[in-house]
């Protein structure tokens, strides 16, 4: 039997249903029409990169020029033969003869890769150094004995594979002298090096002459024991390189000038510039 009161529940219920359905239909209409707003387009940040030290390219050999570096008077101690494994390129020691360590030093240097030549004492106009009878070849000894000490010399120095003169101011201006000493470096197939100490030099004569491998310096580069003055000097030599390809710098061995000369070779060698052993040095040249 259907409860008494089922007609009048249900004649509320439809007219509340159909009430619900049309506010859900007015809303979504609403919200169908409602103009939307949105938040206004900015553009991203530009971030800039962080700025980093500029790398300067190493530029090449071509152009840059040729140096050649030789550094005088080893023989004293061996304490700088460090140096000689350090330098990285070709730098070439000038020993002295007969000293306390001269054949240590050779040795070191061939150890290292270099190639150490023999700083031979020759007269100069003016000295006031004391030095042993017989350590000078001067221009008053005979051919005979310039001859007899070469040889010795040379012999009692095995390893070096060129002579430069130590003074010789007044021994390269003299041709019958220099003529017996080239001519005899010559023969055992080693080469000469002018350190120029004389303006009046006739090496490159008696060397042209004779047929030996040959060269000179350009630029002296310690004569003033001082920071300010070798770095001016090298710096003339790198622009003589620049300029004539070429260039050939003697210092000695002096705890500044190997510090410095250290120093700008690690500053040439990254512009390009080319450090030469003397024997590549001289074919370059020709």
């Amino acid at each position: 039997m259907p409860a008494p009161n089922g007609k009048k529940n249900a004649s509320w219920l439809m007219p509340l249903i159909w009430v619900l359905i049309a506010i859900v239909c007015i809303q979504g209409y609403i919200l169908l029409n409602k103009k939307q707003t949105l938040p206004p387009v900015t553009k991203p940040p530009i971030v800039k990169p962080e700025k980093k030290p500029l790398v300067k390219p190493v530029p090449t050999k071509q152009g840059q020029g040729k140096i050649a570096i030789v550094l005088d008077d080893w023989g004293f101690n061996r304490s700088h033969c460090k140096y000689l494994e350090s330098f990285g390129v070709p730098v070439a020691p000038a020993v002295l003869p007969g000293l306390q360590y001269s054949k240590d030093v050779i040795a070191c240097a061939i150890a290292a890769g270099q190639e150490p030549i023999l700083h031979l004492p020759l007269e100069p106009h003016n000295n006031k150094d004391p030095y042993p009878r017989g350590y000078i070849l001067t221009t008053w000894m005979s051919q005979k004995e310039v001859l007899k000490l070469l040889k010795k010399v040379l012999d009692e120095h095995p390893g070096v594979i060129g002579v430069n003169n130590h003074m010789g101011s007044k021994a390269t201006e003299d041709k019958p002298m220099m003529t017996t000493i080239i001519t005899e470096l010559k023969k055992r197939g080693l080469f000469f090096l002018d350190s120029v100490t004389s303006v009046h030099s006739i090496c490159a004569e008696v060397a042209q002459e004779t047929g030996i491998r040959f060269t000179r310096r350009d630029v002296f580069l310690d004569n003033r024991n001082e920071r300010a003055a070798i770095e001016r000097a090298f710096e003339d030599g790198v622009k003589i390189a620049r300029s004539k390809g070429f260039v050939l710098m003697i210092g000695h061995d002096r705890a500044l000038t190997l510090q410095i000369v250290q120093e700008e070779i690690r500053k040439y060698k990254e512009q390009g510039y080319e450090f030469l052993s003397l024997k590549d040095y001289i074919k370059a040249q020709k």
